[in-house]
């Protein structure tokens, strides 16, 4: 049951209530979701609230959606595991229609950009893993705040 007065939001209630669904079998891959008015129905919540929830689901990969279609629970994709270059810049963004097609990305998966001077990849971030270098001095960037490290001091 969502909760009306929680500090989450209930998009995001229900999208984790769907995504535990999912990683617990309920909803195997392949499965298609309740139609948005039985989603909206059966957990007290507008359309719009269902649609956002759907959103956050189709953003990590989870569910595909087609216009006037059910989502349907995607297939976990097979992961890649590449080294990124000493230095590199890594990036996340969302692919060009172009790219999405050259790629069989669907909607809501973002594209992994690794960069150096010598190079640029693109990889689609629900096939791939990135792994870096450690940091110098052993410590995890983001481990203390939501600040990455700065060179400005």
């Amino acid at each position: 049951m969502l909760d009306r007065r929680a500090d989450v939001s209930l998009y995001r209630q229900l999208a984790s209530a769907l995504r535990d669904q999912i990683r617990h079998g309920e909803l195997p891959p392949g499965a298609e979701l309740p139609s948005e008015s039985d989603l909206s129905k059966r957990h007290g919540v507008s359309r719009d609230v269902v649609r956002d929830a759907m959103a956050v689901l189709r953003a990590e990969g989870l569910v595909a959606t087609v216009r006037g279609r059910r989502a349907i629970v995607r297939e976990p994709a097979a992961k890649v595991s590449i080294q990124a270059p000493p230095a590199a810049e890594i990036t996340a963004r969302m692919p060009t229609v172009d790219e999405r097609r050259h790629w069989n990305i669907l909607e809501g998966v973002p594209l992994i950009t690794v960069r150096t001077t010598d190079m640029e990849t693109h990889h689609p971030a629900d096939r791939v893993v990135v792994h870096t270098a450690p940091a110098p001095d052993g410590a995890l960037y983001g481990s203390g705040g939501d600040e990455a490290p700065s060179d400005t001091g």
